[in-house]
């Protein structure tokens, strides 16, 4: 194995096998109890009382073993970096547990909470539906006829991705997991709404497309193995600059993976707007720290860089930056002036992204946020 792709555990442990050293001698040497160097060589974090006697022990440990010493507690930093991440739905919704007992402690507020959640149902509802007059005539099925049904669900995670020309992406929509992507510079959405069956047992995704800056949905149906063209033609999509094509290749009880590729161009429309530039990112590190990069949904290099290095980055639609410690790294964005990526010893997560500019639809801005 590669050292630079050894864990923290993994490098301590050989470096101490190598001297030909015990636990008990080292535990001796440092002052560290047993217990405490085997949770090092097995990274089990949870023996420490908090992180600070986590690092402390590390230090003194890689001090001990002649290692070096920043390299060691970066390559920490960067796998506590990896696996501390978790869903936006595991860190936003609450387990069932706790809604359990949330619920035995208030019985007696039951009725009324019963009742405001019939009113606030009914509120959303109103302004949600908004059927057209033949479905106020007649109510046909979903799957008749595509119809405008609803505003962008908040609780879908979309993931941006790129589109080549001449190429045919695989989406997996699922209820919590979209996509965004963008065609001819405009900003597309695409989701799976529902699954439904056929009296013959058939299965057919119901899936959700938007196009920004516009809030409605199209709603469309995907067979299996029939491609569906999203076209300007239509006039429920006439805003459109690019046709969109989707194709299902597969669908289960309530996801569906489809191709989408892009296909003709609408007369006159503007391919190239001004201000529609690439996002061009220079990382100049000046200490060894870990980092990785996300480009247009794609994850790339995930390592620890060295004191010295220089990285060029480029993403058509949105980039991605987490790095160990913000001090270590000076950055330039497009051409700008160099600049610190944040505070000293900081864990620091940086996101370029690009979205139509508000003044004018055929341009756009490249915003950024981060910690």
């Amino acid at each position: 194995m590669n050292a630079s792709n050894k864990r923290v555990g993994q490098i301590l442990k050989e470096a101490r096998e190598e001297k030909n050293l015990t636990v008990r001698d080292v535990s001796k040497e440092t002052n560290i109890a047993i217990k405490f160097i085997l949770a090092l060589e097995n990274e089990d974090y949870s023996q420490f009382p908090a992180e600070t006697f986590t690092i402390g022990f590390l230090k003194t440990y890689a001090d001990f073993l002649k290692l070096d010493t920043g390299n060691i507690l970066q390559l920490y930093k960067g796998q506590q970096m990896e696996e501390s991440q978790q869903p936006l739905q595991e860190m936003t919704q609450p387990t069932m547990k706790v809604i359990a007992l949330e619920i035995e402690k208030n019985k007696a507020l039951l009725p009324f909470l019963f009742i405001g959640i019939v009113f606030v149902a009914v509120l959303v509802f109103a302004f949600l539906y908004e059927p057209n007059d033949q479905t106020k005539a007649d109510n046909p099925s979903l799957g008749e006829e595509p119809k405008l049904l609803q505003i962008i669900p908040t609780d879908i995670n979309f993931i941006p991705q790129s589109i080549p020309e001449n190429q045919a992406i695989p989406f997996t929509l699922t209820p919590e997991q979209g996509f965004s992507f963008s065609a001819s510079n405009q900003q597309c959405k695409i989701f799976i709404k529902s699954v439904r069956k056929t009296e013959y047992g058939e299965k057919i995704a119901v899936i959700g497309f938007n196009v920004s800056p516009e809030r409605k949905v199209y709603t469309f149906e995907a067979k299996l193995d029939e491609e569906v063209v999203l076209s300007y033609e239509n006039p429920e999509l006439d805003s459109l600059r690019r046709e969109i094509k989707v194709k299902a290749q597969a669908i289960t009880e309530d996801s569906a993976k489809v191709l989408v590729s892009l296909g003709s161009e609408r007369q006159g429309s503007a391919t190239t707007p001004l201000g529609d530039v690439p996002i061009q990112v220079t990382l100049y590190f000046l200490k060894s720290t870990y980092a990785e990069f996300i480009v247009d949904g794609q994850v790339g290099e995930k390592r620890l860089f060295h004191a010295g290095e220089k990285k060029d980055l480029e993403a058509r639609d949105r980039l991605e930056l987490k790095v160990g410690d913000g001090s270590a790294v000076e950055i330039s964005q497009n051409g700008k002036e160099r600049v610190k990526l944040g505070k000293v010893g900081k864990l620091t997560r940086k996101i370029f992204y690009k979205v139509p500019d508000p003044t004018d639809n055929t341009q756009f801005i490249i915003k950024e946020k981060g910690e």
